[in-house]
C-alpha cells in the first residue's frame, strides 16, 4: 500500500524496484554481451524457419514518425537488418495512444514476420486508460527484446518567469496550470500526473496527437509545462527556447549536465523506467519466439546502435533473451500499480 508522508508518495514497491533497475542493468548488459558472443550466426535453414519464405520483416511503430519510439525502431531495424542479413522495414501504424498499431500486428498472422516496437506505458497503462480495446497486450503479445529505456526532461517556456522546480511547484499551488501530452497513457502524460501527485499542483493535461504538435505550442508558450523526451529535449533546452527544470532519470545526463533530477530535487520515489520492447503476436510458434529473442539481443549490443541512441539521450538498456519476458511481466506490474495508484484516467 502506498503512504502519504510530507505530501509525497511513498511507494515501497517503486523503491524495490528501482534497486533492481539501477544494481542489475549493468548485469543485464554484461550477461548480454556474454549471450550474444556464444550464438553462431543463423544459417540459412535456420533462417528459413526464423522468417519463413519472406525475405523481409516489418517492424510496426503505433505512433507517428519522428518521436522516440520511431527513430529508436528505425536504429535498431539496421541493426536487425545485419543481424539477420534480411530486411526490416519500419511502419508507422499511429492512432488511439499505440492500440490501432498494436491491434494490427496483434490480427496478423503469426510468421514471425511482423513485429511491434511498444512501451512499458504502452504494455501496463493502455488497458487501464482502454478497457474496451481488443487485445490484451499481456495475453495476446509476446515480448521479443528491450530496445533502451528513456528519460523526460520537465521543460517550461523561457518567458514564463519559472526558473526552478520549486518555482513551477509555487506557481500550481497558486493557480491551474496546462501540461502536453502526446496522448492518454504516453509518458509525457504518466510523469506530469506524477508530478502533480507527488507535488500537489493544480494543472490539467492537454493531449496532443504527437510530440510536434505538442512541442510547437510549448515553443510557442501556450503551454505551462511538459516532460519532453530527453531526445527532442536536448536541443531546446541547450538553444535556449526551453529552460529543463529537472530530469526523471535517478542520476544527472552528461547530454543536460546542468539540469538537475527530480531525486536531487527531493523527488527520489518518481522513478519509473520508462522502457521500449519489441514485441509480436503471441501465436508467434514458441521455437521462433526463441530465434527472434536470440538475434534481437545481438543485435541490442550492435555498437552502432548503441552509439546512435546514447547520443540521442536513449540509455541502451537492455536484458539477456532468457531474462526478458520475465522483465516485462514484473516491470508491466510495477507501471500498472503506479497508474492506479496516480488515479489516472484517460483525458
Amino acid at each position: 500500500m502506498a503512504s502519504t508522508t510530507n505530501g509525497r508518495l511513498t511507494r515501497p514497491w517503486t523503491h524495490r524496484r528501482q534497486t533492481m533497475h539501477i544494481s542489475n542493468r549493468r548485469k543485464f548488459v554484461l550477461s548480454a554481451a556474454i549471450a550474444s558472443a556464444a550464438i553462431a550466426f543463423p544459417s540459412k535453414a535456420v533462417m528459413a524457419q526464423l522468417i519463413g519464405d519472406q525475405s523481409t520483416i516489418r517492424l510496426v511503430v503505433p505512433f507517428s514518425a519522428a518521436g522516440p519510439t520511431d527513430f529508436i525502431a528505425r536504429l535498431f531495424a539496421q541493426a536487425l537488418t545485419e543481424e539477420l542479413k534480411a530486411t526490416v522495414v519500419v511502419e508507422n501504424k499511429a492512432g488511439a495512444s499505440g492500440n490501432i498499431g498494436t491491434q494490427f500486428v496483434v490480427d496478423a498472422p503469426a510468421e514471425g514476420t511482423m513485429l511491434v516496437h511498444t512501451t512499458a506505458a504502452m504494455q501496463a497503462v493502455n488497458p487501464i486508460l482502454y478497457p474496451g480495446q481488443r487485445f490484451d497486450p499481456v495475453k495476446d503479445l509476446v515480448p521479443i527484446g528491450i530496445t533502451g529505456s528513456l528519460s523526460n526532461v520537465l521543460v517550461v517556456h523561457p518567458d514564463s518567469g519559472v526558473k526552478t522546480i520549486e518555482d513551477l511547484i509555487k506557481k500550481g499551488k497558486e493557480k491551474e496550470l496546462t501540461f502536453a501530452t502526446f496522448g492518454p497513457g504516453t509518458s509525457p502524460h504518466i510523469y506530469g500526473e506524477l508530478l502533480r501527485g507527488l507535488t500537489g499542483i493544480k494543472a490539467i493535461p492537454i493531449a496532443y496527437k504527437g510530440s510536434g504538435n505538442a512541442k510547437a505550442d510549448m515553443l510557442a508558450g501556450r503551454i505551462d509545462f511538459m516532460f519532453d523526451s530527453m531526445t527532442t529535449a536536448v536541443t531546446t533546452v541547450e538553444g535556449g527556447q526551453l529552460v529543463g527544470l529537472a530530469i526523471t532519470s535517478q542520476e544527472r545526463s552528461a547530454l543536460l549536465p546542468n539540469v538537475p533530477t527530480l531525486k536531487e530535487k527531493g523527488y527520489g520515489k518518481s522513478n519509473l523506467n520508462f522502457w521500449f520492447v519489441l514485441q509480436a503476436s503471441a501465436k508467434t510458434p514458441p521455437e521462433t519466439v526463441k530465434r527472434l529473442r536470440l538475434a534481437v539481443a545481438r543485435a541490442a549490443q550492435n555498437p552502432a546502435y548503441r552509439k546512435g541512441v546514447a547520443e540521442r539521450g536513449v540509455d541502451p538498456f537492455t536484458v539477456p533473451a532468457d531474462e526478458v519476458e520475465r522483465f516485462v511481466r514484473e516491470d508491466t506490474e510495477v507501471w500498472r500499480k503506479a497508474v492506479v495508484e496516480m488515479g489516472i484516467k484517460a483525458e
